[in-house]
C-alpha cells in the first residue's frame, strides 16, 4: 500500500518535469487568450476547460500505454533481475537529481509555437502527447521503476493499483493546471513566472529523495 503513495507522487514528479512543465506557459497563454473578448458563465468555462484536460489526458495515455508495453515486453527477458533493475534505476535518479540540483540541463525541447489550423480539442490531445514525451524523455526512470515495481507486485490488483495511482497524479495535475487557467488565470500566470526558473533544481531534489527511498525499499524486500 505504502508504494501506492509514492507511485502517485512519482506522477505528479512527472507533471513538475522540467522539459514538460515548460511546454505549459505557452498552452495556457494560447487557451486564455482564446475567446478572451467575451466571458462566458461558469459552465460553459468548466465544460471546456475539463474537455480540454481530458484530451490532454488522453494524449498522455497513448504515450504511456506504448511506453509500458515496450517496457513489459522488455521484462519479460528480464523478470529474475527485476529488484536489481529497479535499484539502478534509483541509483540513476540520485545521479539525475545531483545533476538537475547543480544547473545541468537534463531536458529536451519540444516546439509547439508553430501556428496550427487545428481544431482546440485536437490541439489538446496533441499538447498532451507532447507533454508525455517531455515527461517520459527527462525523467523516464521514474516511470521505469514504478513499472518495474508493478510488474514485480505479488498480485495483479496491486500492480494495476501502482500504475493507476501513478496515472491519477499526473492527470490530475494536469485538471488543476488546466482549470486553474479557466478560473484563475491572472493568478497563475503570476506564479508559473516565478516559479519555472527553480522548477528544475526543485524537481532535482525530489529526484534525490525518491531514489533514495526506491533503493531502500527494494532492500527491504531483499
Amino acid at each position: 500500500m505504502e508504494f501506492i503513495y509514492f507511485s502517485f507522487i512519482q506522477g505528479v514528479f512527472a507533471f513538475l518535469a522540467p522539459c514538460a512543465v515548460a511546454l505549459l506557459p505557452g498552452y495556457i497563454v494560447a487557451f486564455i487568450s482564446r475567446n478572451s473578448q467575451n466571458d462566458p458563465g461558469v459552465g460553459r468555462r468548466l465544460y471546456r476547460g475539463l474537455k480540454l484536460a481530458l484530451l490532454s489526458i488522453l494524449g498522455i495515455l497513448v504515450v504511456y500505454a506504448i511506453a509500458g508495453g515496450l517496457i513489459i515486453v522488455a521484462a519479460q527477458m528480464l523478470k529474475d533481475y527485476m529488484k536489481w533493475i529497479t535499484m539502478g534505476m534509483g541509483a540513476v535518479l540520485i545521479v539525475m537529481g545531483m545533476f538537475m540540483v547543480a544547473g545541468k540541463d537534463l531536458s529536451i525541447s519540444i516546439n509547439m509555437n508553430n501556428p496550427t489550423d487545428r481544431t482546440e480539442a485536437v490541439e489538446a490531445f496533441v499538447f498532451g502527447i507532447a507533454y508525455a514525451i517531455g515527461a517520459l524523455g527527462c525523467l523516464f526512470p521514474l516511470f521505469l521503476v514504478v513499472a518495474t515495481q508493478a510488474m514485480a507486485a505479488p498480485s495483479l490488483w496491486l500492480g494495476a493499483s501502482y500504475i493507476g495511482a501513478y496515472f491519477v497524479g499526473i492527470s490530475g495535475m494536469m485538471i488543476a493546471a488546466i482549470l486553474l487557467s479557466t478560473f484563475a488565470k491572472n493568478w497563475l500566470m503570476k506564479y508559473l513566472r516565478k516559479i519555472l526558473p527553480h522548477m528544475e533544481r526543485i524537481t532535482g531534489g525530489l529526484l534525490i529523495v525518491a531514489g533514495v527511498y526506491v533503493i531502500y525499499y527494494q532492500t527491504a524486500l531483499l
